[in-house]
Order: C-alpha cells, then structure tokens, then sequence
C-alpha cells in the first residue's frame, strides 16, 4: 500500500532539482592552466631530450667505420625523430578557451586529461617500440665486434640495463595515467 507505482518514482526522479557544478570557472581555469603548464614542460623535456639523443647518435652514426653499428645508430636517430613527432602529435596540450561556460570549461579540461591519459597510457607503441629495433642492432653489432669473453658479459650487462629502462619507463607512464585518471574521476565527481 505505502509503494509508489514505478511510472511515478520514475517521474519524481526525473524532475528532482539538479546540483550544478561545484567547480567555479576559475577554480577550473587555475587547474587547466598548471595542467598545460605541466604538460608543455614534459613535451619540452622530451623533445630536448630526443634532439640531444639523435646528436650524440648521428655523431656516432658518422664517427665509425663499423657498418652495423652505423645501422644502428641510423635506427636511434629515426627513433629518436618519430618519437619527437608522435609526442607532438599525440601529447600536445590545447588551451583552455576563454569565455567558456563552466560546464564546457569542465567537459573540454576533462577531454584533455583523458587525451593526455591515453598517450601516456599506450607508451610502447610510440615511445618504446620505436628504439627496439636499433637496441637490437646495437646488441648484434656488439656480440660479433668484441672478444667473446667481454662480449657476453658486455652485450648481457648491457641488454640488462636497456630492459630495466624500458620497464622503468613504462612503470612511470603506467603511474601518470594513473594519476591522470584519479584527477578525470575528481572532475566526473565535480559534474
């Protein structure tokens, strides 16, 4: 007897007033802004980062006479230039437009952590995967150009330190996406 028929909960559910954004606009602009400040800093990094790796490759690339090595080396510095334009394709920050509504301002800033998200979550294929191959073929160039007792303790010690990299910078991208997705979850909460 005290139950409501289904049509008519549903009707008092659907009419309820409803909460608007606890975020101001410029509580919102604040985050957005340190949040690209972060962001263009990162891609800065990386990009001098990748600049400096394919000059100490192509000056390599240059100083030996070593043919796979110099393979090698070409494999690092092409790495090294797909992965500048992966992370300037894939990981550039757009600004937060002025003027915006907050719950635009919300919905666009929200759109950019899960964008940032992705690229930092999908690391391998564009960041790692790239190098692969030249690590490879600085394995190979330095198994048959040395002595076999310093080459396998060498090219063993060496490949050790390269996978230890490569999972260290995948644990790092794994954490910010991480981060990135506690932040997405704060905002879904704010809405």
């Amino acid at each position: 007897m005290n139950e409501i028929p289904n049509n008519q909960a549903q009707q008092i559910w659907q009419h309820q007033p409803v909460e608007g954004i606890k975020m101001s606009a410029e509580e919102i602009r604040r985050r957005a802004g340190k949040f690209e400040s972060r962001i263009r800093w990162r891609n800065r990094r990386e990009s001098v980062g990748c600049l400096l790796t394919s000059g100490l490759f192509a000056y390599f690339l240059f100083d030996t006479q070593n043919v796979l090595f110099r393979i090698a080396y070409g494999m690092f510095v092409a790495a090294m230039i797909w992965i500048a334009i992966q992370l300037h394709r894939k990981g550039s920050v757009k600004t937060l437009p002025a003027g915006l509504e907050p719950s635009t301002s919300l919905q666009f800033f929200r759109g950019e952590l899960e964008r940032q998200r992705d690229t930092v979550k999908n690391v391998w294929p564009w960041y790692l995967a790239p190098m692969v191959p030249g690590y490879l073929m600085l394995t190979i160039a330095y198994a048959v150009s040395f002595p076999r007792p310093v080459r396998w303790i060498g090219v063993g010690a060496f490949d050790l330190f390269v996978v230890l990299l490569f999972i260290g910078v995948w644990k790092m991208n794994v954490r910010a996406a991480r981060c990135l997705q506690r932040t997405i979850d704060e905002l879904n909460a704010q809405m």
